[in-house]
């Protein structure tokens, strides 16, 4: 992997924990509270891709 792809892995971590800590602080009606749960649960997928793709990088 090189340098660039490990950065803009990182950055796009950083950009989805703070996205999702964001949501978790709104109050929101429940349609759009709804529409958020399927993001955050997307977001957490691509979290868990991101983290085994920079484990894979580091080990």
């Amino acid at each position: 992997m090189k340098p660039e792809t490990f950065i803009k892995l990182f950055e796009e971590m950083v950009d989805i924990k703070i996205q999702l800590q964001l949501a978790a602080s709104l109050k929101l009606n429940p349609e759009l509270s709804k529409m958020l749960a399927e993001k955050r649960e997307t977001d957490r997928r691509r979290l868990e891709q991101i983290r085994a793709e920079l484990i894979q990088f580091l080990s």
